[in-house]
């Protein structure tokens, strides 16, 4: 396998390996290493089934089912299709929820560590999913600010937190069963990487409503500012797919969205974009 940085705050480039056919033991350890280096890597010309992306997942942690059930797979229910290019992507909520920064899983009491997108359709314009380097942008941050949030802890629940005019809405919880699955959590908003010992931002959009000690006000300052300075362009790697692409990001030290909202696909489906998502938490199979 070969590795380059993409150039940007966080993220580099895997080639020469083919996953489907199957993998070793030492490919993992340098995937694992690469991953927590630059937060997010992008492996190159794969192809993979379900039987070989499920393999392949499992090596990162527990496969999650997704607590909105309407989005997943039913005969590989770990899985999520993201995209334009189903039946249940007509709905326009559906199609673009992610079209806002989120880290995956952090209203969730057992958060997502590792999530990957394999690009099996992608768009001839558009499409891009946004890195945000999370960690950079903590270590960047004033001394004061540092000390001021260093050990305060959010209350978070699926889509509750405040949305700037340019993202969307996330993908809506439709039922009651789907409500329920995920209760309010708190999770603080600097935490230290389990792998890596990084410090990073976490948890600072999506689902954060309440920082636990201070006043309305007083939250949607703190998480608004932290916001804007994690979302400066210098901190920010935009993805552009090729077929085959998979995309892995650390949901620790990285929060995305998807750059635009999208279309249903056209007919001449020049517009498609199809994604296969797998999310995981607890441990890689290779970290004791």
């Amino acid at each position: 396998m070969n590795i380059k940085e993409t150039g940007a705050s966080c993220g580099a480039i895997v080639t020469g390996v083919n996953l489907e056919e199957g993998f070793k033991d030492d490919q993992i350890s340098f995937l694992l290493e690469a991953i927590y280096q630059y937060k997010c890597i992008i492996i190159k010309k794969q192809n993979f089934s379900h039987k070989g992306y499920k393999k392949f997942g499992s090596e990162w942690g527990t496969l999650i089912t997704h607590m909105l059930d309407y989005l997943r797979t039913p005969t590989f229910p770990e899985l999520m299709v993201i995209g334009n290019t189903e039946e249940k992507d007509k709905d326009e909520g559906t199609r673009n929820g992610a079209a806002v920064w989120h880290s995956d899983g952090t209203y969730i009491e057992n958060s997502t560590t590792i999530t990957m997108l394999h690009a099996k359709e992608v768009p001839s314009n558009g499409g891009e999913t946004l890195i945000a380097d999370l960690a950079s942008a903590y270590e960047d941050l004033d001394e004061s600010i540092k000390n001021e949030i260093k050990d305060l802890k959010a209350l978070h629940f699926y889509g509750k937190a405040e949305f700037d005019q340019d993202e969307h809405i996330p993908a809506p919880i439709k039922t009651k069963k789907q409500k329920e699955a995920n209760p309010i959590c708190e999770k603080p908003l600097v935490i230290k990487h389990p792998y890596s010992g990084k410090k990073s931002l976490y948890g600072i959009t999506h689902s954060p409503f309440k920082i636990i000690g201070k006043s309305e006000t007083d939250t949607k300052l703190i998480l608004k500012t932290l916001k804007d300075f994690a979302t400066q362009e210098k901190y920010i790697y935009s993805h552009k797919y090729e077929i085959g692409d998979v995309l892995l990001f650390d949901n620790f030290t990285t929060m995305h969205r998807a750059k635009n909202t999208i279309d249903y696909v056209n007919a001449s489906k020049s517009n498609a974009r199809l994604l296969w998502r797998l999310s995981c938490n607890g441990k890689p199979r290779l970290i004791n």
